[in-house]
């Protein structure tokens, strides 16, 4: 049987990463609760209340609760970030005239701000996008105008 002094030793030599170092602190704890922290503390030449408090957050929050204090945990996203360029244009459109199809927004949205995305990305950004809180343009509304192409010209004019 390996000492368990130079079996955490040895092992510390093959680590890649701070989380494995840190369960490999704790795994006798975890796995067999016939050691004491302090025990442990002793033999992987740590403070106690480290060990104690190793194992307190991994047995809360299992392997994340290994993670650095600091580390900021990030929820994955699909796709490219949209630049604050964009979803203020965005805003300013769903303020000016609400008549167009996504496929339409994405192609003033290309021509304006020169950044290219799809009706979906435009979709998602229309509804995530805040309400419009401006009145009545000085154009009025659509259906003043004799035709509806009228109006939609001079929103994109504007």
């Amino acid at each position: 049987m390996v000492e368990p002094l130079r079996d955490f030793a040895q092992l510390q030599l093959h680590f890649v990463d701070h989380i494995q170092w840190r369960y490999a602190v704790i795994r006798p704890l975890v796995l067999f609760a016939d050691a004491t922290a302090a025990h442990r503390a002793e033999e992987t030449h740590l403070h106690p209340e480290t060990v104690r408090r190793l194992t307190r957050r991994f047995q809360q929050q299992g392997m994340l609760g290994l993670l650095p204090d600091q580390t900021e945990m990030v929820p994955p996203s699909r796709g490219r970030h949209v630049p604050a360029e964009v979803v203020a244009e965005v805003a300013r459109l769903k303020a000016l005239y609400d008549g167009f199809q996504y496929r339409e927004w994405a192609r003033i949205i290309h021509d304006k701000c020169h950044y290219r995305m799809d009706d979906k990305t435009v979709k998602k950004l229309w509804q995530h996008s805040p309400s419009p809180v401006q009145g009545e343009l000085p154009v009025g509304a659509s259906h003043r105008h004799g035709e509806r192409a009228h109006a939609r010209l001079h929103v994109l004019k504007l």
